[in-house]
C-alpha cells in the first residue's frame, strides 16, 4: 500500500522565494508571472511592520475549505488537480529545517508549552496554496498590524486566536480570513461574504463555513444563471440571502443623500467586531464589485476632519466623531488588509474608495471606486441598528452640550458600537467611572446579551457612557426608548442627568 508522508521545511524569506513556493505549490508553468495577490502578499509580509523572515512549506495539506470545492467541482473534470494543497507559514524570525527540528525535540522533552508560546509570538500567519495556477491562495490569515503608539487601527478580529496545529505544536493568530476568488465555486460576492461569516461565527461560538457552503446557500432559494461555475457571481438578493441561512440577520444600507449617517454606520459595525460588506463600482466596469471591510484607522483629529451628522430639521447642532483616515479591506482580486482612502467627493456627494499600496506595482488598483451599499451580517437578537444609535445620540445631543458648558459643547464628539454585556461591564472597569458607582452598576445592571454603547466625549477625555438594549427598537415616539443606563464619569453630572431621565419617566439606570 502507498504511503503518504508530509514534508516540512524551512527557507528564508524573500519576495522572489515566496513567489517560487507558490508557483511549484500551485504547479504553475515555470516562468509564468505570479498573481497580484502573491505579490501583495510578498508586499505586506516585507513590510517592516510584518518583518517576515521565515517561510515553513507544509506538504501535503488538507483543507477543509479546498477539499469542498474539490469534491463538488473540480473532482468531476476531465482532468481534476490533486485533492490536498500545500500550506506555508511565516514567522518573523529565522529558523532553520534543523532549528525548527531543535524545538520540536525540545516540545517532546517536556517544554511543549514554551515552544508553543515562542513560536506563536513570532508566528505572522499562514496561506493555503490550491494547486490551482490561475488562482492559488486559498484560505489565509495573517496577523494585522500593531495599533501602537499614533497608530489607531481598529480590526474586526476574533475574540480568540485561531488555533493552528504544525506537526503537533499549538500555534495561535488573530485575523480575518481572506482568499483569492476563482470564479469556479465561488466569485468576489462569495468571498466577501465568506470573509465576513467567518468573522462573525466564531465570534459567536460557531465553525466557519466554507466558499463552497456559501455559494449553496446564496443559490437555495434564488438563482438567475448557472451556480457553478460560478462566473456570473451573486446579487444584492443572494448574498443577503446566504447570510440569513447561516442564522444571521442581514442589514442592507446605502449612503443616498445620507453620506456621513452612512459612515457613521460603517464605523460603528467596524468597532463592534462586524466586517462590513461593501458594493463598489469603478467607471470602467458594468458590475460592481464586492470586498469587504475589516477595519479602518481612526484619525488623531489633524489629518482628516471629523465626521458630522446634521440631522433634519437642525440648523446649527451637530453629530460629531473622530473620522476614518483610512479603511482596511479584504478585496480578493488584490489582497488582505489593503489600505483605502474612504472620503466624500465634495461635487458629487458620493462616498469615494481609492487603494493606497504601499509601493508601485499596483497601480490598476488606485482608480477611485463609488461606494454603492453595505451589508452586514448581525446576530437576530441585535435589532437596534447603528443608525438607530445615531438616532439615540442626536436626541441626547442638546443635553450634554448644555451638561459640559459652552467652553466644550463645540467639542463634544461621540462613539458607537455594539458588544456583548460581559465585553461592556469588562470596558467599564477600564474606564473612568468611580469605582464606587461602578461596582454599584455591575451588581444591580439586567442587561441584554447584546448592548449598545454611545461614549459622549470630550477630545480624549470621557464624559459619560449610554447603555441602549439591543433587543428592542428605537421607535417614532421618545416616551420609553431602550436606554438601560446612563454612566457618567462626574460625580458633579449625577444629579442633572437623573432630573433629565424622570423628566421623560424612562427606566434607565443612572448610576
Amino acid at each position: 500500500m502507498r504511503s503518504y508522508r508530509q514534508t516540512v521545511r524551512c527557507v528564508p524569506f524573500t519576495r522572489q522565494r515566496l513567489e517560487e513556493e507558490v508557483r511549484l505549490a500551485s504547479r504553475a508553468i515555470k516562468g509564468s508571472n505570479p498573481a497580484l495577490q502573491v505579490r501583495f502578499l510578498g508586499s505586506y509580509l516585507e513590510n517592516a511592520e510584518a518583518g517576515a523572515r521565515t517561510i515553513l512549506v507544509e506538504h501535503p495539506y488538507v483543507d477543509r475549505h479546498f477539499l469542498e470545492e474539490y469534491s463538488h467541482y473540480y473532482a468531476t473534470t476531465l482532468h481534476p488537480p490533486p485533492p490536498k494543497a500545500t500550506r506555508l507559514h511565516f514567522f518573523k524570525v529565522s529558523l532553520t529545517s534543523r532549528s525548527f527540528n531543535a524545538q520540536l525535540k525540545c516540545a517532546a522533552n517536556g517544554q511543549f508549552e514554551e515552544v508553543c508560546r515562542k513560536l506563536s509570538d513570532a508566528y505572522l500567519g499562514f496561506t493555503v496554496i490550491r494547486p490551482l495556477p490561475d488562482a492559488p491562495i486559498g484560505r489565509t490569515i495573517f496577523r494585522t498590524y500593531s495599533s501602537n503608539g499614533q497608530r489607531r487601527r481598529c480590526y474586526t478580529l476574533p475574540p480568540h486566536p485561531y488555533r493552528v496545529h504544525l506537526c503537533g505544536l499549538r500555534l495561535g493568530i488573530c485575523g480575518v480570513p481572506f482568499q483569492q476568488q476563482e470564479q469556479a465555486v465561488g466569485a468576489c460576492a462569495t468571498s466577501a461574504a465568506w470573509s465576513a461569516l467567518a468573522q462573525v461565527m466564531r465570534h459567536d461560538g460557531g465553525r466557519a463555513p466554507t466558499p463552497f457552503a456559501v455559494t449553496e446557500a446564496a443559490t437555495r432559494n434564488w438563482v438567475s444563471d448557472r451556480v457553478f461555475p460560478a462566473t456570473s457571481g451573486l446579487k444584492n438578493e443572494q448574498i443577503l440571502e446566504a447570510i440569513r441561512q447561516f442564522g444571521y440577520s442581514p442589514l442592507f444600507f446605502e449612503p443616498k443623500n445620507q453620506t456621513a449617517l452612512f459612515t457613521l454606520a460603517v464605523k460603528c459595525y467596524l468597532q463592534s467586531n462586524i466586517p462590513v460588506i461593501l458594493k463598489v463600482t469603478y467607471p470602467d466596469e458594468t458590475d460592481a464589485h464586492a470586498i469587504t471591510a475589516v477595519g479602518f484607522l481612526e484619525h488623531d483629529g489633524t489629518d482628516v476632519p471629523e465626521m458630522e451628522y446634521q440631522r433634519e430639521g437642525w440648523t446649527t447642532l451637530r453629530l460629531k466623531s473622530k473620522g476614518m483616515s483610512r479603511l482596511y479591506v479584504h478585496d480578493d482580486r488584490f489582497g488582505p488588509y489593503a489600505r483605502a482612502e474612504w472620503k466624500t467627493d465634495p461635487n458629487t456627494g458620493f462616498i469615494k474608495l481609492k487603494y493606497l499600496p504601499r509601493e508601485p506595482g499596483f497601480e490598476e488598483f488606485q482608480q477611485e471606486a463609488d461606494v454603492e451599499a453595505a451589508m452586514v451580517p448581525i446576530y437576530p437578537k441585535i435589532r437596534l441598528s447603528a443608525q438607530d444609535l445615531v438616532g439615540f445620540a442626536a436626541e441626547l445631543l442638546p443635553f450634554f452640550r448644555q451638561l459640559v458648558g459652552p467652553e466644550n459643547r463645540d467639542k463634544l464628539l461621540i462613539s458607537l458600537h455594539f458588544c456583548l454585556a460581559g465585553d461592556c461591564l469588562e470596558l467599564l472597569y477600564h474606564s473612568e467611572i468611580p469605582p464606587r458607582r461602578l461596582v454599584a452598576f455591575a451588581r444591580q445592571a439586567n442587561l441584554s446579551r447584546y448592548v449598545g454603547l454611545i461614549n459622549f466625549s470630550v477630545s480624549e477625555n470621557l464624559v459619560a457612557y449610554v447603555i441602549c438594549d439591543s433587543t428592542d427598537m428605537r421607535r417614532d415616539t421618545p416616551a420609553a426608548p431602550p436606554l438601560l443606563a446612563f454612566l457618567p464619569r462626574y460625580n458633579q453630572h449625577l444629579e442633572a442627568i437623573e432630573e433629565y431621565v424622570k423628566r421623560f419617566a424612562w427606566k434607565a439606570l443612572v448610576l
